[in-house]
């Protein structure tokens, strides 16, 4: 298999071409170096033969982007990014750091009271100032010094940070770079950084770009294509990602294709000849084959927090814990560590191994949290038998009437099916029992009624009346309000209000008279990652003694 193969980014050997994406976390310190966390999340995932790191901010004065980010700000911190290095490499793995300047992309209180810096003066969150030239050699100098430490610190290589609209990005971008001066030419400021820093280390340095902005004045696969050749001189390898500051951008939900990023790929691909990675919820062996057509080495990021054995699995034929796309826990990290509806394990590595179990246990209800239950109380080494009352697992989950949502949510029963059958639980169908441990959720969503020739008014954010709209238009004449959205992230929010549209949904930005008016808002509901956890900590702490 392609993607188990050895792969070379200059002289550094990668053990195969699985690439763990940058991604925030929040487990760094607020001083932005790696805790004992945040080092188990990274060993866990050292099957991949690349790790690279979270976006890392290179200055102290206005570069950070969020609030437990890491920061190659000062040689202090060499130690603690070292112990990062070396427990990775005893790990067998391979880590590059990714350096950033969020420029523009964060807020005076992320940055020490300081004011946001960007190439012109474009305001994203708060009031921005347009860089002088003594901003530009600042900050890449801070860029030089970072890369500096980096090399100290062990890293086997570094990754510029120029998606996503942060610093760089926003040079590059005709949409955020408004200047009259030598840095119109935003290449030109990337071309000075890569100058410098190829000048003071000599591990491998490449750069990470959105390949599309979703904005017809912003960067566009053609006009990557050659600011990619321009600086191939001086780049290792190019990473593709895709997204500015709007809804679309490199973590789609389950509305977006799959492999997302494919088609504008092979247009940078065309012009330049050095390792080219790509992102773009790749979750299968199918999708990182389709990528493996284009790019050199695949990128998985949600689906490796998902499941960190993804690459030992596709070699051994095991069950994969699905990313579904669901965009929930995985996007609340302006308040939040990173956690993940699916694997309940995510951010908490660092805990001891479960204690051995032995006798049978019975549980009760084929959901989620069951199966979950199930699950881990087999790995343990308990004889665990499952009752469902039903005629088939998956419990809340066949109820879903998004055909997008449920095409994406099904594969994750499919996945505990595969699993609790090669962990040998016995599963009884039609089946109930009265013991056992209780799987049954305290709370569930709504349950579905059927309309005929209505006019349904939905003003509710909970997750079943957003599935229950795909149904009810089919027969009905459907409103529904902004509050529908609330809660969702940005992308996902997004693509479903595209969706209801082209099926004739009607978005109203107040609520109206109708014949079926559903008035429910929530800040908490009933969710996956909720079932899913409930039935990992269950079963993580159970004792039969």
């Amino acid at each position: 298999m392609k993607l188990l193969e050895p792969f070379s980014i200059k002289d550094i050997k990668l053990k195969n071409r699985i690439v763990m994406s940058p991604m925030i976390t929040n487990l760094a310190t607020p001083e932005g170096y790696p805790t004992e966390e945040h080092i188990r999340y990274f060993i866990r995932r050292s099957s991949a033969g690349l790790l690279i790191t979270e976006y890392t901010y290179v200055n102290n004065l206005d570069s950070r982007g969020s609030p437990n980010e890491m920061g190659l700000y000062s040689d202090e911190l060499i130690p603690k990014f070292a112990r990062l290095t070396e427990a990775v490499h005893n790990n067998d793995s391979r880590i590059f750091v990714q350096l950033v300047h969020a420029g523009r992309k964060t807020r005076k209180l992320l940055i020490w009271g300081n004011s946001p810096i960007a190439p012109s003066n474009v305001p994203l969150i708060d009031p921005v100032r347009e860089m002088n030239e003594d901003d530009i050699n600042r900050v890449i100098d801070d860029f030089v010094k970072a890369s500096e430490r980096a090399e100290k610190s062990g890293f086997d290589g570094i990754e510029l940070h120029g998606a996503h609209g942060y610093l760089i990005a926003q040079f590059l971008s005709p949409a955020t770079n408004k200047r009259e001066d030598k840095y119109k030419d935003g290449v030109l400021f990337l071309e000075e950084i890569l100058k410098e820093v190829r000048r003071v280390v000599s591990i491998p340095v490449g750069m990470r770009i959105s390949v599309t902005e979703f904005d017809p004045n912003g960067l566009n696969p053609e006009l990557v294509a050659k600011i990619v050749k321009r600086v191939e001189p001086l780049l290792d390898y190019v990473h593709l990602s895709a997204g500015r500051d709007g809804p679309l951008g490199g973590s789609s939900s389950f509305y977006y294709k799959k492999p997302s990023y494919i088609d504008e790929a092979r247009i940078v691909r065309k012009e330049v000849r050095i390792p080219l990675f790509l992102v773009g919820s790749v979750t299968s062996v199918e999708d990182a084959e389709k990528v493996l057509e284009v790019a050199d080495v695949v990128v998985l990021a949600r689906q490796i927090l998902a499941d960190p054995d993804w690459p030992i699995k596709i070699g051994n034929n095991r069950p994969i814990r699905p990313c579904i796309r669901c965009n929930q826990l995985c996007r609340l990290l302006s308040v939040r560590e990173v956690r993940c509806d699916v694997n309940p394990e995510l951010g908490w590595e660092i805990l001891p191994p479960m204690e051995k179990g032995e006798g049978e246990v019975k549980v009760v209800g084929g959901g989620l949290m069951g199966m979950e239950i199930a699950r881990v109380l087999s790995l343990r080494g308990f004889e665990v038998t499952l009752y469902e009352k039903n005629d088939r697992l998956g419990g809340q989950i066949n109820e879903i009437k998004d055909p997008y949502k449920k095409n994406e949510f099904s594969k994750l029963v499919e996945y505990y099916e595969k699993e609790l059958m090669r962990l040998g639980v016995k599963i009884m169908l039609n089946s109930e029992s009265k013991d056992g441990i209780i799987a049954i959720p305290k709370e569930r969503q709504p349950i579905f009624r059927n309309y005929e020739k209505k006019k349904i008014l939905v003003n509710s954010n909970l997750y079943a009346y957003q599935d229950y709209v795909f149904e009810w238009i089919k027969n009905n004449e459907v409103y529904v309000t902004q509050n529908v959205f609330k809660g969702l992230d940005r992308n996902r929010g997004y693509l479903l209000e595209e969706k209801y549209r082209e099926l004739g949904v009607k978005i109203v930005k107040e609520p109206i008279k109708a014949d079926i008016v559903i008035d429910d808002i929530r800040v908490s509901q009933p969710s996956i990652g909720a079932s899913i956890a409930r039935g990992y900590w269950i079963a993580r702490n159970f004792s039969n003694v």
